[in-house]
């Protein structure tokens, strides 16, 4: 399995997050996990690794998407787009093995997928944002 398809299942446990608050991070890996027989070892860390990652950063994560998604709060975003939105996110502030322009592209692959027809420029205009306020100091 490609980490592009990792991030397939990352995305339907963020997803899901949104609507069982308060679920044990690992507890939810596990029984996520548990349900494809599939993984290989390091899969599975990967997963863990970037799902434990964005829960655990949820709070900065956020505030950075409510900050450059102009003229959309949080609570008015689509819960798919959202869930798109974090991944994306914490790769490019706190994951170092993922260059930016893989997460934007990953992004907007899963938009494409995932979401509406206009998602995938919405998805990108945001993280450009991101980017370019992160580069700029």
């Amino acid at each position: 399995m490609s980490r592009r398809n990792a991030r397939k299942h990352i995305f339907n446990l963020v997803f899901q997050a949104e609507f069982n608050s308060g679920t044990d991070t690992e507890e939810s890996v596990s029984t996520y996990i548990a349900e494809y027989s599939d993984f290989k070892e390091d899969e599975k860390e990967f997963i863990l690794k970037e799902y434990k990652g964005i829960t655990e950063n949820l709070e900065e994560i956020d505030s950075c998407i409510d900050s450059f998604a102009s003229g959309w709060s949080i609570s008015r975003l689509a819960k798919t787009d959202l869930a798109i939105l974090r991944i994306a996110v914490y790769e490019i502030l706190f994951s170092d093995d993922v260059p930016d322009k893989v997460a934007v592209n990953e992004a907007v692959e899963l938009a494409k997928l995932f979401s509406s027809e206009k998602a995938p420029a919405f998805v990108n205009g945001v993280l450009s944002k991101v980017i370019k306020s992160r580069k700029d100091g």
